[in-house]
C-alpha cells in the first residue's frame, strides 16, 4: 500500500482501498459532470479448487463490458434482475437469466458463472443485454453471447 492509499470500510464485509495517486485518463471514457465513470475493475475470484483467478474488467472496450450498468454476483442479485426483466420484458427473458445463472454455459465448462453483466440498450426500443462471461473453460478463443 502506498502512502497515497486510503481505506474505507462501508460494511463489515465490504472494504475499499483508494489509490489517490494522480493518473492521466488514457481511456476514451468521459466522466459525467457530477459523477465518476468506472473504467476498470480488477476482481480476484476464489475458484472451487481454492485457487485465485484475477479478472481485469475493462469497460473501455467492445468486450461486452462497454456500457455495463450492473454486475450481479449472487443468487439474490440474479433473482432481483430476473424479477425486473419479468416485469418489464416478460417471463421468457427472466427464465433465460435464471437458467444461465443455474447452469454451465457448456457441459465441459469447469463451473457455473461467477457473475452476470448487464449492458444498457443503445436504443429505447431494445432490451438490455445480459452476459455470463465467467465460468467458461476457454476465455481466449470464445466471446460470450448475450443471454437476452
Amino acid at each position: 500500500m502506498s502512502h497515497l492509499d486510503e481505506k474505507l470500510q462501508i460494511a463489515e464485509d465490504i472494504n475499499l482501498t483508494f489509490d489517490l495517486t494522480a493518473k492521466p485518463n488514457t481511456s476514451d471514457l468521459k466522466a459525467h459532470e457530477d459523477r465518476a465513470v468506472i473504467a476498470n475493475l480488477r476482481a480476484d475470484l476464489v475458484l472451487p479448487n481454492n485457487k485465485i483467478l484475477t479478472v481485469d474488467i475493462d469497460f473501455n472496450s467492445t468486450s461486452g463490458y462497454h456500457n455495463t450498468t450492473m454486475m450481479i454476483m449472487d443468487d439474490f442479485g440474479v433473482e432481483m434482475l430476473a424479477a425486473g426483466f419479468e416485469t418489464k420484458y416478460g417471463k421468457e427473458h427472466a427464465e433465460k437469466i435464471r437458467q444461465a445463472w443455474a447452469n454451465r454455459d457448456l457441459p465441459t465448462d469447469p463451473r457455473k458463472p461467477s457473475y452476470l453483466l448487464v449492458q444498457k440498450p443503445i436504443n429505447e426500443n431494445e432490451m438490455p443485454r445480459v452476459y455470463a462471461p465467467c465460468g467458461r473453460k476457454d476465455h481466449i478463443n470464445t466471446s460470450p453471447l448475450a443471454i437476452v
